[in-house]
């Protein structure tokens, strides 16, 4: 069950597209800078979306992704909310929260941003407002006062760039995110290169910075980074400090922790107040141990595998894996576009683990009829198990004979409770050795589109 701003607000979308070019082969996306006058160019061509806007003051601008004050935004944000308040709109929670989709006032001014994050809004003269850009917990909100004239107006760039930190005196939020240090893929370093922290200069998270945006904790036996992992899985007070839990892939053996039933219970009753959990590749216990009927984990290679095995769990196996990928979702498929990607196909890299099959589970309970709700994982990226011909007869399989037509789910969601739950079969940074680039492949930016997007309220709350 997948909910997006659109099912909620009634809003007019301006569908500009923003043409661009494909990068060369194996080179990341998005290292290029962001002209402050593009937006221009972006909705010149507005057509029917300008038609039907009331008169008034329209501004006009582009919602862009995360990045320092005076620094370049990587991506653009689809999606997003405008909207112009006549008074300060009321605090996002500083913990966990249930947030259940309202309309909003018919009288705020507010619309979307397109795929290409442009947007349209019509606002009247004379007015002063507080001006809120927003998907998910990232929020930017700063007063505004609109000019006395109808017309045409460009925002600053400033306005409709969301926030790399929260600072709450200026009306700045991102979500509070806790990363659990992980051996072989790092959030943080994706986190960093964006400006949401510091990086150390060769496009990595600095893990010396003085005040950072989030906080880390060390997932391992030994001492790596970060504070120790019981400091947030200690306890549900101490998890819900957070909107969102990165469980970063690590050695398998480490998440022995999900074993016991008081952790299993400990991540569920988390989500299900309204938390957010992304987990990736070797990290599959968590939500494999957490909620067993949703995916089915396989080996194909090796004749199938024990899920419940934790120490190490034989599910997560390899050998890894680059596949031709498509991305089923027409919101995400067609921010990618926006960008310029996906012309020459979406490569993920370092695919790890395989879902054979995904299943109906419960979700919650209606709370007003008290009946189970069910439903089974949305699929975000998917693709063939496209294992090197040497790996395959390496365990004695023809490589002609081998499925490479069948789509597999590589990455996907699912509601339950107020939270959401994120798996990825693969390396979000796309290596196992850490994978510092410029840039961001599009696996990365994807996690930046599905960390905003799973922050959005729900349609239904379930408990």
């Amino acid at each position: 069950m997948r909910t997006t701003h659109g099912s909620w607000w009634s809003a007019w979308v301006l569908a500009a597209a923003v043409a661009g070019c494909s990068p060369a082969d194996d080179t990341p996306v998005g290292d290029g800078g962001r002209d402050g006058d593009a937006t221009a160019d972006a909705v010149e061509d507005v057509g029917e979306a300008e038609a039907h806007l009331p008169p008034g003051v329209r501004l006009r601008g582009t919602v862009w992704g995360p990045a320092p004050p005076d620094a370049p935004s990587l991506f653009p944000v689809s999606g997003a909310l405008v909207a112009a308040y006549v008074s300060a709109p009321p605090e996002i929670p500083d913990q966990v929260y249930c947030e259940s989709c309202v309309e909003l006032d018919p009288g705020v001014p507010h619309t979307l941003s397109a795929p290409d994050g442009t947007f349209l809004l019509a606002v009247p003269p004379g007015g002063h407002y507080w001006l809120a850009v927003q998907k998910g917990q990232f929020r930017r909100v700063a007063e505004y006062d609109a000019p006395a004239a109808e017309g045409d107006v460009e925002l600053e760039t400033w306005r409709t760039t969301l926030p790399n930190r929260t600072d709450r005196s200026i009306g700045d939020t991102i979500p509070n995110m806790a990363v659990l240090y992980g051996d072989y893929d790092h959030i943080e370093d994706i986190l960093a290169k964006v400006g949401i922290g510091e990086d150390d200069g060769a496009y990595g998270y600095d893990y010396d910075q003085a005040s950072p945006p989030f906080d880390l904790f060390d997932n391992g036996d030994q001492d790596h980074h970060g504070a120790d992992k019981w400091d947030v899985l200690g306890s549900i007070e101490a998890l819900r400090r957070y909107h969102i839990v990165f469980f970063n892939c690590s050695y398998n053996a480490i998440f022995r922790f999900m074993r016991t039933a008081e952790m299993q219970d400990r991540i569920r009753q988390y989500v299900a107040e309204g938390g957010r959990i992304y987990v990736s590749d070797y990290a599959m216990p968590v939500v494999e141990q957490t909620w067993p009927e949703f995916i089915w984990f396989t080996d194909p290679l090796h004749g199938g595998c024990n899920e419940a095995d934790v120490d190490p769990p034989t599910c997560n196996h390899g050998p890894p894996f680059d596949a031709d990928s498509v991305v089923p979702d027409d919101d995400l498929r067609a921010w990618l576009e926006a960008q310029g990607l996906l012309a020459d196909g979406f490569e993920t890299r370092e695919n790890w683990d395989t879902i054979g099959g995904l299943f109906e589970g419960v979700i919650g309970t209606d709370p007003d009829t008290g009946l189970e709700v069910r439903d089974t994982p949305y699929v975000w990226v998917e693709g063939p198990w496209d294992y090197d011909a040497d790996d395959l007869t390496g365990v004695g399989i023809e490589p002609a004979e081998w499925d490479v037509a069948t789509a597999h789910p590589f990455t996907v969601s699912f509601q339950y409770g107020c939270g959401r739950v994120l798996f990825t079969t693969y390396h979000t940074v796309g290596s196992t050795s850490g994978g510092r680039h410029p840039g961001l492949y599009e696996q990365e930016l994807t996690l930046f589109y599905l960390i905003m997007e799973i922050g959005v309220c729900q349609d239904e709350i379930l408990f």
